[in-house]
């Protein structure tokens, strides 16, 4: 019963909606407040456990982390996968210590909005190759209908965002285009694990470290590091992960690149040919040329905001131009985009993000665990109800009266 009584308060959108759900699929009568304490319960054993095997693999001599857990690595299982680590973050609401205070006057309006951490552990279906397997740049990036929209919703907020520099209707397609290729431009994906926290960086940082010991990722010959150009993501990289390669969004490299193009232009169509041109050179590995074109760029604009959405792009590709050698990492059978970190973080803001919900620390840690183990591939959950039952002796203290 508790199975199910977490299921339904994970899947679902509150834990009401769990409750009504079980009265009408599993028929029970459950309260929302019980599916809630259950919930909590549950997973703060979960947390208990996380923390216990983030001890273990911490005790352990640096001679026996480097491997990789030697029971997860049969002979040639990496012959023809590669090890992927995709990081990013989420948004939810958390209440602090001031909650309920009216803010103090240098505060302004007070946010209560905070970043999640997430993390996902996927191993690619794939082969090295001594040619970019597509040098050509998929027809959909150059297509406008496409295109737009995708850089759009990258950049909502800011005044970087893509759609304010975007006046009329999307420029048609150039005649010269390259046509639609059936070559996957991304390796399939096999299994992932998922890891959330509201913890610092830094704790993301060793939970994933021992996430990979526990995956083997330490034994496989093809490892990489993908985020987008977050510091604090590259900080961890650094700091957990720099022997893995590192790689940059494609994505967001190339929203930037459309944010420079059309800023401040009243000619759309050159504009676009204008992203058609750099998206063509970023795809191909080739950041570096495109620079001295953007820095033109923006001595060329007077308008503010248009000159800063140019120093903006320019600032992500000057930064992170040295993990956006898109060719090499297709040679080497990665992914280039972090399309399924992407997704993991809507389904987990599915569950916590909200403009009515807010948390506290005690209560969002133990339901970010389990939402992560219900995305989880590798089925952690099954285990641990397994290793649950196997605790419970089914006898109950007998107390006597005195």
């Amino acid at each position: 019963m508790q199975r199910k009584i977490v299921e339904a308060a994970v899947e679902s959108r509150s834990y009401d909606k769990g409750s009504r759900m079980l009265r009408k699929l599993a028929e029970l009568e459950v309260s929302a407040k019980q599916c809630e304490r259950v919930t909590q319960r549950i997973g703060r054993e979960r947390l208990a456990e996380r923390q216990q095997r983030l001890a273990h693999y911490e005790r352990l001599p640096l001679p026996q982390q480097q491997p990789g857990k030697p029971e997860q690595v049969p002979e040639g299982f990496w012959r023809r996968r590669a090890a992927v680590i995709e990081v990013d973050g989420g948004r939810l609401q958390m209440r602090d210590e001031r909650w309920g205070q009216p803010p103090q006057r240098e505060e302004g309006r007070r946010r209560w909005w905070r970043e999640s951490k997430a993390a996902c552990l996927a191993t690619f279906l794939s082969t090295p190759s001594q040619h970019d397997p597509l040098p050509e740049i998929p027809a959909c990036l150059l297509d406008p209908l496409f295109a737009v929209p995708l850089f759009s919703g990258i950049h909502r907020s800011g005044r970087t965002d893509p759609s304010r520099a975007d006046a009329g209707e999307p420029p048609p397609l150039a005649a010269s285009q390259p046509e639609p290729s059936d070559q996957r431009w991304s390796p399939p994906p096999l299994v992932r694990s998922v890891l959330a926290t509201c913890l610092p960086y830094e704790e993301l940082g060793r939970l994933v470290a021992a996430e990979a010991w526990h995956r083997g990722f330490a034994a496989a010959d093809r490892k990489a590091y993908l985020a987008d150009g977050h510091s604090a993501n590259w900080s961890l990289h650094e700091r957990f992960f720099s022997h893995y390669v590192g790689i940059a969004d494609l994505m967001h490299a190339l929203s930037y690149v459309y944010a420079a193009a059309v800023a401040g232009s009243t000619d759309m169509q050159a504009a676009w040919q204008c992203y058609s041109r750099w998206a063509q050179r970023v795809w191909q590995g080739q950041v570096l040329e495109i620079l001295p074109d953007l820095e033109a760029l923006l001595a060329g604009r007077s308008d503010p905001l248009a000159a800063e959405s140019v120093g903006t792009a320019l600032n992500y590709l000057r930064n992170n131009a040295p993990h956006m050698r898109y060719d090499e990492y297709r040679k080497q059978g990665f992914p280039v985009t972090t399309a399924h970190m992407e997704s993991t973080i809507k389904q987990l803001n599915l569950r916590v993000k909200g403009t009515e919900k807010f948390w506290n620390a005690a209560g969002a840690e133990p339901l970010l665990q389990l939402c992560a183990d219900t995305l989880s591939q590798t089925d952690p959950l099954a285990g641990f109800w397994r290793r649950r039952a196997a605790c419970q002796t089914g006898f109950r203290k007998r107390r006597t009266r005195t």
